[in-house]
């Protein structure tokens, strides 16, 4: 999609757009700087959850379940990444829930221990919540954060920031897996185990990367129930051309990852007369059937590749912001901004019980667009028996050693810059080596190209059909990730997990995976960065 946005220019949408939001860095990376006390607060937050995690889990390995309890954790391990500015009335009432759950758990582990007559640890609190005073909170939680870095080396916190960002990445995933079923999921008490891991700082390094290596298939395992409760649910995935543009009329944006929240707007607003789009990510929801029957689905809406604030400002009409949305955003929408998270952000209004009244009223309110604008169309989605039977006679191919190394190309949307990098992989490709690509269109017959967006499911997929039919062990495969985003590191651990020798990292924002974390990826797991020349990463994996 990418490559469908440079240069455009367009006054309907407030300006012209080249590419990148010169006047502000932040904008195109999508993360600003957050208020230093939001930071002290989740800094307590993420100090009680942890406490709440370590009860819970010994209340159930004496037998106890709460399955609500457990719920509320998952929930909040979703938002310890701060996804934008928390409103601090928010997020006070969410951290007060918070201590109260803890304090339960604390004092119910503290009875059953007195009754079963069993020695228990309890574990000390650095937090004193004597009153519920800010201040002290703040303070506490800057004290927290210091005494934290302190004690731990910096291989170390590397490693806690990987398990963070791949519990929430995996809790993320789960939330939306658990609205399309009722069914137990061992995979939750995997996280909590995870998570939980992190109140004992005798845990070393050896331990900490063997747990991450372990969690990498209960990740997958998400990843996987996911994508087949979703075709359950909304029908199997196809091949469809996508409109971005606007139709004119009142309008509402929704964007996020949420495809049940996606629904429940459509749902709402069906009989309004507003049309809905999706933006970023959510463009996926159009790859599915069910989606079609809402005809208030008018397309897809976005100018920048890389630039949330700048497509929420050109937007005229209200924003929706679903579970769970990655960015960091500006003050420049605050009022018009809507979210169906657990904790609402700075100048948004709350979604709570499916009621989007206050978001259908104010769009109806808006000015909305006055005319039809076509900026392109895009393809979304795939036809999967179409796929694996090419993959198949791949598979052969391979069998009868005519391939002598697979390249994986995709996983993930490219971005403007990696354009270049991957056509230079391209001339420079040896004929026995095989490219699997959803971003490299090519009559090469030694590429096979997917015109398909948002694809990891389908990589998933070939990769794994593939492993049933050659060993890894022997035949090299190496996997190309073509963009940064929250979800990222557990991408190159779902793929560490599958038998993947190489994996490439391409450059990311200090917002996702920052210079130093790339360095540490590639020494402690052996992770690879694209370099500037295409030719040495190829010998590189063909030495």
């Amino acid at each position: 999609m990418s490559n469908q946005f440079e240069n455009y220019k367009d006054p309907d949408f407030g300006g012209i757009y080249n590419g990148k939001l010169s006047s502000s860095q932040c904008a195109i990376e999508g993360f600003c700087s957050v208020d230093p006390i939001v930071y002290s607060l989740l800094e307590v937050l993420l100090y009680e959850l942890k406490l709440l995690t370590y009860y819970y889990v010994k209340m159930q390995e004496l037998g106890y379940e709460n399955r609500k309890l457990k719920d509320r954790i998952i929930s909040y391990l979703s938002l310890i990444i701060a996804g934008y500015e928390f409103d601090r009335n928010e997020f006070q009432k969410a951290l007060s829930e918070i201590h109260r759950d803890k304090e339960e758990a604390k004092n119910s582990f503290i009875k059953v221990c007195e009754q079963k007559n069993i020695d228990c640890q309890i574990l000390k609190s650095n937090i004193k919540f004597e009153k519920f005073d800010l201040n002290s909170l703040v303070n506490q939680g800057e004290q927290q954060a210091i005494n934290r870095n302190k004690s731990v080396n910096s291989d170390t916190k590397n490693l806690y920031e990987i398990i963070m960002n791949i519990i929430k990445s995996a809790s993320i995933r789960l939330i939306e897996l658990k609205s399309y079923t009722k069914d137990y999921l061992p995979e939750e008490d995997s996280i909590l185990k995870l998570f939980n891991n992190l109140n004992f700082s005798t845990m070393t390094e050896q331990k900490l990367i063997k747990k991450i290596n372990d969690f990498a298939k209960v990740n997958y395992d998400i990843h996987k129930k996911l994508h087949q409760k979703k075709e359950e649910y909304f029908g199997k995935i196809d091949l469809h051309k996508v409109t971005i543009g606007v139709k004119k009329g009142k309008s509402i944006l929704a964007s996020g990852q949420n495809l049940k929240d996606f629904e429940n707007l459509l749902e709402a607003t069906k009989d309004t007369g507003i049309n809905v789009y999706t933006h970023n990510g959510l463009i996926v929801a159009h790859a599915y059937p069910k989606f079609a029957q809402y005809k208030n689905l008018a397309g897809h809406f976005q100018l920048s590749p890389d630039s949330v604030q700048f497509d929420f400002a050109s937007f005229k009409g209200p924003v929706l912001v679903i579970r769970n949305f990655q960015y960091l955003l500006d003050k420049l929408y605050r009022g018009r901004l809507f979210t169906t998270n657990i904790i609402a952000g700075k100048g948004m209004t709350k979604i709570e019980n499916n009621d989007f009244s206050s978001l259908i009223d104010y769009a109806e309110k808006s000015n909305g667009f006055e005319h039809d604008h076509l900026i392109t169309e895009v393809k979304v989605g795939y036809r999967e028996e179409e796929i694996m039977e090419k993959i198949n006679n791949l598979t052969e191919r391979i069998k009868n050693k005519e391939i002598k190394h697979l390249l994986v190309v995709g996983l993930l949307n490219h971005t403007t810059g990696h354009s270049s990098y991957f056509s230079e992989l391209e001339k420079n490709l040896p004929e026995d080596f095989f490219v699997i690509s959803t971003i490299m269109p090519s009559t090469k017959k030694n590429i096979l190209y997917f015109d398909s967006f948002f694809n990891s499911s389908l990589i998933y997929k070939i990769l794994a059909h593939i492993k049933t039919q050659t060993d890894f062990e022997k035949f090299p495969v190496s996997v190309f990730i073509t963009t940064c985003n929250l979800h990222t590191l557990s991408h190159i651990f779902n793929l560490k997990y599958l038998g993947i020798k190489n994996i490439f990292l391409p450059e990311c924002g200090s917002n996702t995976i920052t210079p130093q974390m790339a360095k540490f990826l590639k020494t402690k797991f052996g992770f690879k960065q694209v370099s500037q020349k295409p030719e040495n990463d190829l010998s590189a994996i063909n030495s």
